[in-house]
């Protein structure tokens, strides 16, 4: 049977061969047969999403595996095919694709934060397999979000967020900036209406002035080049909305003290070079030739050039920026670069997955995803889910400065980076014996702000006992700076832990008249460590004592046998037994400890870990912390269950989210008060035009009231969702 493709898909994918087409189009009736039947919220059929998904993916020219992912991605999810049938008829490239895609799909907010956080690991995991899997996630969030209309008002906030914290910086990432424009643009729109649609207008009053000088300059400058002799396209550059707005709060300026809202752009195609001269060296050359005619026509303004086409962003975007005064004394942005680049510009690592006859330039994609290996590292120091996209957000998809060392080298960097996250990026030694900055020549401050284009020296001490100041903490603004200044206080802390035990250890010797030195070998040590702790290591031994887990006297009596002889003669009744923080610890007996990370609750599901030197940490089963460490330490964990009730409360937090009105805050305290309970450490904020944010902290005697609160505030009016959080 002949299977012909919509029209809209069909002109998109015009650039397939007619074998590939056909497997595309084998892969619409697939999915068409799949989805039959099943319809969107908008009321049209659903096959209408992941043909518009295709189309969004067949726009930067993808390789066939990748349309074939984009038409397939839902089927496995929302239908009754698996992943071998995929494999069967498609191939095992599409299985992969597909299969990572519907792994990180389900991203809506769930009851506890850490969830959706999870969510999100495990789909920025995900795509260090194959870039593709994100490309079609992106396409996928980019149709979502154009038909976000349908939505419920709550969920088309969330989503919002979700796309202008995660997606759109990624898209960035990824060099994509034409779904990272439009993603903005529609993120904005719903999370500050009144905010966008005023920008809007004030936009739309400038354009047709600002439209006519633009092109009144593309005249003059097309004019010159062509006397120049050099093959160009040229094009006016509108600034998208939810730039104009970031750059007006970011700099504190009106939209009249912004240059660039238009731009001239310069794509240049270089002559063939016929005097040996590399292809990349060829198109920076006619780059910075098209640069000296743009600046003798018109005067540059000083302090507003940029020379990505040198230093290319680390998402591989290449060009020149200048700002000059042209016509009528009015500034314009010029914008210049080579065809090559404007294709990495505009469709970033897409560009090299697109379709060439099968053949993909692995190096040059590698070289673009570098970055991405970090994710892994990431990964494998975050302590939970929660901090993973913490860490992301920060460290990898925020905006970014890029910096020299005194040798030359670039180094690339958060905005906001200080000359302390510098030092710890060119070395852990360099961060800890840092004591001051030059930059550009001149000292500053170590919570100076770094800028793109500063040259940094690190000034250090020699001394190894030099180290960090804990003031650093509230400095530094990437996470492996602040991870390294923690790891440094921390052995500094556990280093005077071992020597606060075992002094102790040798005072209750020497009360004894024992010999120190011989009872206090690495082979006796290891015995008793191994007889009272289970563990061959001394150290542990020390911070037990330290910890008070086990007593000097104990550990003499372990070392010096015949002491505890006299001690045992007389009987000794075993007290009864009693719980701690309201908890028996079956087994063991060691002080116990409510984890403040998940703030367990009488009734809540929980279980026990030993930590090393503080003792029992009781912690609810769904922690995300316990998920973590019963990967890696699963024989720490012990049994424990609440004792009787005896009238102690536990303090819990909540947070409501709603659409935001007058007196919505007194409603949630009133239903408070109605039980009888005081509301502490309240606060409230409007987070958008319609978003308001509650947070308070109760009392509870159990989890059924903690399920009653949640029930009782749920049903108050505007209000969307509200759930259990961290304290």
């Amino acid at each position: 049977m002949v299977v012909t493709l919509p029209d809209s898909l069909k002109e998109a994918t015009s650039y397939l061969s007619p074998e590939d087409a056909a497997v595309v189009a084998e892969a619409y009736a697939f999915a068409e047969e799949a989805h039959r039947g099943m319809k969107r919220r908008s009321g049209e059929p659903y096959i209408i999403h992941p043909i518009a998904v295709t189309e969004i993916l067949a726009e930067m020219n993808l390789d066939v595996a990748a349309l074939i992912a984009g038409l397939l991605h839902d089927t496995v999810e929302d239908t009754d095919v698996t992943f071998e049938q995929i494999e069967e008829r498609f191939g095992p490239t599409v299985r992969t694709i597909v299969e990572g895609e519907t792994k990180i799909s389900k991203l809506a907010v769930r009851v506890y934060e850490n969830e959706q956080a999870e969510n999100l690991r495990q789909m920025l995991l995900a795509m260090t397999n194959d870039v593709r899997i994100i490309l079609v996630k992106l396409a996928d969030r980019l149709h979502n979000m154009r038909t976000l209309e349908f939505m419920p008002a709550h969920r088309q906030l969330a989503i919002s967020e979700e796309t202008l914290e995660i997606f759109a910086p990624l898209a960035h990432r990824l060099g994509i900036n034409h779904i990272k424009n439009e993603l903005e643009d529609i993120a904005f729109r719903y999370l500050d209406p009144e905010r966008y649609r005023l920008l809007q207008r004030q936009v739309r009053m400038r354009h047709v002035e600002r439209e006519d000088y633009v092109q009144r300059s593309i005249r003059m400058l097309e004019e010159r080049l062509t006397q120049e002799g050099l093959r160009f396209e040229l094009s006016g550059r509108s600034k998208h909305l939810y730039s104009i707005h970031r750059k007006m709060e970011r700099d504190k300026r009106n939209l009249d003290q912004i240059f660039d809202l238009m731009a001239i752009r310069a794509i240049l195609d270089p002559e063939p070079s016929g005097n040996g001269m590399a292809r990349e060296d060829a198109e920076k050359a006619v780059c910075y030739r098209a640069l000296g005619i743009v600046h003798s026509l018109w005067t540059p303004i000083p302090g507003r050039f940029k020379d990505y086409v040198a230093v290319p962003k680390p998402n591989g975007y290449q060009s020149l920026h200048t700002t000059v005064i042209g016509l009528l004394g009015q500034p314009i942005e010029v914008q210049i670069r080579t065809r090559s680049m404007h294709e990495v510009a505009e469709f970033g690592v897409a560009a090299h997955w697109a379709y060439k006859e099968g053949v993909v330039d692995t190096d040059e994609v590698q070289k673009r995803l570098d970055w991405m290996k970090q994710l892994l590292e990431v990964d494998t120091t975050a302590d939970d889910a929660d901090s993973f996209v913490d860490a992301v957000k920060t460290d990898l998809l925020s905006e970014r400065v890029l910096v020299f060392t005194p040798a030359g080298d670039v180094v690339n960097l958060p905005r906001g980076s200080t000359p302390i996250d510098f030092a710890y990026h060119v070395h852990t030694e360099v961060g800890h014996r840092c004591i001051g900055a030059r930059v550009n020549g001149e000292i500053v401050p170590l919570n100076h702000e770094l800028a793109t284009g500063d040259r940094v020296e690190i000034l250090t001490n020699r001394s190894s006992q030099y180290g960090p100041s804990q003031d650093w903490l509230n400095i530094v603004v990437t996470r492996g700076a602040r991870q390294k200044i923690k790891h440094y206080f921390r052995t500094q802390a556990r280093q005077e832990q071992l020597e606060s035990g075992r002094r102790s250890l040798e005072r209750a010797l020497r009360r004894r008249s024992l010999p120190v030195a011989k009872l206090t070998t690495k082979a006796k040590l290891q015995e008793v460590a191994d007889k009272l702790l289970h563990s061959d290591s001394p150290d542990d031994l020390f911070l037990a004592i330290e910890s008070q887990r086990l007593s000097p006297k104990h550990v003499v009596e372990a070392l010096v046998p015949e002491l505890a002889t006299e001690r045992r003669k007389s009987p000794v009744h075993e007290a009864p037994k009693k719980s701690v923080s309201g908890v028996f610890v079956d087994g063991l007996d060691a002080p116990a400890n409510l984890a403040k990370c998940c703030s367990p609750v009488r009734g809540d599901d929980v279980i026990g870990y030993v930590t090393r030197g503080r003792g029992i940490s009781v912690h609810r089963v769904d922690c995300p912390n316990v998920k973590h460490l019963m990967l890696t330490e699963h024989d720490r964990f012990v049994q424990v269950t609440w004792d009787a009730p005896s009238g102690e409360v536990f303090p819990v937090d909540f947070e409501v989210i709603g659409i935001d009105r007058p007196g919505l805050l007194k409603d949630v305290l009133d239903v408070i008060s109605d039980m009888n309970k005081s509301a502490s450490r309240v606060a409230a904020d409007v987070q958008s035009a319609m978003r308001a944010r509650i947070m308070f902290r109760v009392d509870v005697k159990d989890h059924a009231e903690i399920e009653f609160i949640k029930e009782s505030v749920g049903r108050i009016a505007d209000v969307t969702r509200v759930y259990r959080t961290k304290p």
